[in-house]
C-alpha cells in the first residue's frame, strides 16, 4: 500500500482504536461522528447520542458542561479539564472544516477527550504519555494561532480609547511572565481576554487551567486547587488526586472570581505566587512553574478593608492590573458589537438577520447592566423570536423598555426648557444610581464630582436607600 492511500473505513478503524475520545459535531450541536473511545467514557448508548443533540445531553447530565457548546457559543477554541464520574479528562474542542474543500466558515465542531486517570496513564510509557500530550498542544497552538490571524485585531475595530487601551496593555503583559489582575463587572468579557493573553504568551503551548473560585464549595476547594495525597483525609481518592496547580504546569492557572477565595486558602496561595510551591494535602512540598492570572468582579480593595481579603496577596495580584471598561462606557463599540454577534447568531441559526439602523441608535442608549453578556443574550433571544429578518426598534422595546427616539417628551409638551432639562437630570440620576448602587459609582457613570452629585440629590429629594430600577445583572465573566 502506498503512502496517503488509506481507505476511509481503515481511518475510521484508526480512530476507533484511539484510547483519546473523539466527537465531532455540526454547528447546532448535532453528533455526526463519535469514536468507541468516547461512547465509553459518556456511558451512553449509540442511539441514544445521535438522536439528541449536545443541548440536550447537557440537561440530561451526559455532558457537565458541554465544551462542544462552549465552542459553538463563543466561536472560538476551548481546553478545559473536566471531572467527570470520579476522573479527570483533559478536553480540547475546536472549530474544523468537515468538507476539506470548504474555504469558507467552519461547519463542524471536533473535541477531543483524554483520560487524565492515573491508571490509564501508568499504561503508557511516560515518554509516550508526554509525546502524546505535547502532540495535543501542539496542535491546539496551531489551531487557535490561524484562527487570530484571520481574526480581525479586537483593538483595531474599537473606537473606545479606554478598551483600546485595555487590550494594548493586555497584549504587553502577555509577553512577559508575571502575574495578571483582570477586574470588571460581570459580563464584560475578562475569560475571554485571558484567553487572549494565555494564546498570545510563551506558554500558549501548555494548558490554560480555568478555576473558578466560586463554583467549587470551600470544603472542596484545596483539595481541588493543590490535589492530595491517598488517604490525606475521609472521603479522599484511594488513589489522591492531581490538583488543577500540577495540571496547568508550564502553563497558565487561571484563579476566577479570586474574592470569594476563602481567608484561609489565601495563605497558601500567597505561597505559590511568592515562592512558587505548594502543598497537596497529606503530601510533601513541590514546586510549581505556572503563571497565575486572577480576575475579579468585586472591589477587591474594599475586601482588604473589610478584613475579608489579605492585603499581602492583593499587593502580589496585582502586579500588572488591567480594568475592563463596562460596555456603558465604550457606548461607541456597541454597533459593530452588535453585528459582530449577530452575525454569528444568525450562522449558527441559519438565519440572515440584520439590525436597522434606528435600532443600533436605540442599543447604544441602554445602560447594560449585563454587558456583552447581555447584549449577546438579548440578540440571541431575538434570533428566536424576531418573525422578521429585519430586528427594528419596536422588536428591542419589551426587553430594553427604550423609547423611540424623539418621543422622550409627550406630544404638545409646552414646559420651558429648565422643567424639562431638571427632569431629564433626575431621571439620569435615578438611573445611574440603581445601576451603580452607589454615589460614589453613579458619580463617575454621569462624569460628575461626587459633591455634585450629593447636591443635585438633595435638590431632587432623591431617596438613595429605594431601588430606582428594575435592571438586573448578568452573573457572567
Amino acid at each position: 500500500m502506498n503512502h496517503g492511500t488509506l481507505m476511509p473505513e481503515q481511518l475510521l478503524a484508526i480512530l476507533n482504536a484511539l484510547e483519546d475520545g473523539i466527537f465531532i459535531t455540526d454547528l447546532g450541536g448535532h453528533p455526526l461522528w463519535v469514536n468507541q473511545a468516547s461512547l465509553s467514557q459518556l456511558e451512553t448508548t449509540e442511539a441514544h447520542l445521535y438522536a439528541s443533540d449536545v443541548y440536550q445531553l447537557e440537561e440530561e447530565g451526559v455532558f457537565s458542561p458541554s465544551v462542544t457548546r462552549f465552542v459553538i457559543d463563543e466561536r472560538r477554541p476551548v481546553s478545559v479539564v473536566h471531572r467527570y464520574r470520579g476522573k479527570d479528562y483533559l478536553v480540547n474542542g475546536s472549530l474544523f472544516h468537515l468538507d476539506s474543500n470548504d474555504s469558507g466558515e467552519p461547519d463542524a465542531v471536533l473535541v477531543q477527550t483524554r483520560n487524565l486517570d492515573r491508571d490509564v496513564l501508568a499504561s503508557r510509557s511516560p515518554d509516550t504519555t508526554q509525546a502524546l500530550l505535547d502532540h495535543v498542544m501542539h496542535q491546539l497552538k496551531r489551531i487557535r494561532q490561524d484562527q487570530v490571524a484571520t481574526e480581525a485585531n479586537p483593538a483595531a475595530p474599537s473606537r473606545s480609547p479606554r478598551y483600546r487601551q485595555c487590550l494594548e496593555r493586555l497584549d504587553r503583559a502577555a509577553a512577559s511572565d508575571t502575574t495578571v489582575l483582570v477586574s470588571g463587572e460581570t459580563g464584560v468579557g475578562k475569560s475571554w481576554l485571558v484567553n487572549r493573553l494565555h494564546q498570545f504568551s510563551p506558554r500558549s503551548e501548555r494548558p490554560l487551567i480555568h478555576v473558578n473560585c466560586a463554583a467549587i464549595p470551600e470544603a472542596l476547594l484545596e483539595a481541588e486547587l493543590f490535589g492530595h495525597e491517598r488517604g490525606a483525609f475521609t472521603g479522599a481518592h484511594r488513589d489522591g488526586r492531581v490538583g488543577y496547580v500540577a495540571l496547568a504546569e508550564g502553563g497558565t492557572l487561571f484563579l476566577d472570581e479570586i474574592g470569594e477565595l476563602p481567608l484561609a486558602l489565601q495563605p497558601k496561595l500567597l505561597q505559590l505566587l511568592q515562592e512558587r510551591e505548594y502543598h497537596p494535602l497529606g503530601g510533601s512540598t513541590r514546586k510549581a512553574d505556572v503563571r497565575i492570572v486572577a480576575a475579579t468582579n468585586t472591589d477587591l480593595p474594599a475586601r482588604v478593608r473589610d478584613g475579608s481579603f489579605r492585603a499581602d496577596l492583593f499587593y502580589r495580584l496585582n502586579i500588572v492590573p488591567i480594568e475592563v471598561p463596562p460596555l456603558r462606557e465604550r457606548a461607541e463599540d456597541i454597533p459593530h458589537l452588535a453585528n459582530q454577534l449577530l452575525a454569528h447568531i444568525s450562522r449558527r441559526h441559519k438565519r440572515r438577520l440584520t439590525l436597522e439602523r434606528d435600532a443600533l441608535r436605540a442599543l447604544t442608549r441602554h445602560h447594560w447592566p449585563g454587558n456583552v453578556r447581555e447584549l449577546e443574550n438579548l440578540l440571541e433571544r431575538l434570533s428566536v423570536f424576531c418573525e422578521d429578518e429585519t430586528i427594528r426598534v419596536a422588536d428591542l422595546a419589551p426587553d430594553l423598555d427604550i423609547e423611540p427616539a424623539g418621543s422622550a417628551l409627550p406630544e404638545g409638551d409646552t414646559q420651558p426648557l429648565p422643567q424639562r432639562l431638571a427632569q431629564l437630570e433626575h431621571q439620569a440620576i435615578r438611573e445611574a444610581l440603581a445601576l451603580t448602587g452607589s454615589t460614589r459609582k453613579a458619580a463617575r457613570t454621569l462624569g460628575v464630582t461626587q459633591s455634585w452629585l450629593m447636591r443635585r440629590i438633595k435638590r431632587h429629594a432623591i431617596d438613595t436607600d429605594t431601588p430606582t430600577s428594575e435592571h438586573t445583572s448578568v452573573d457572567a465573566s
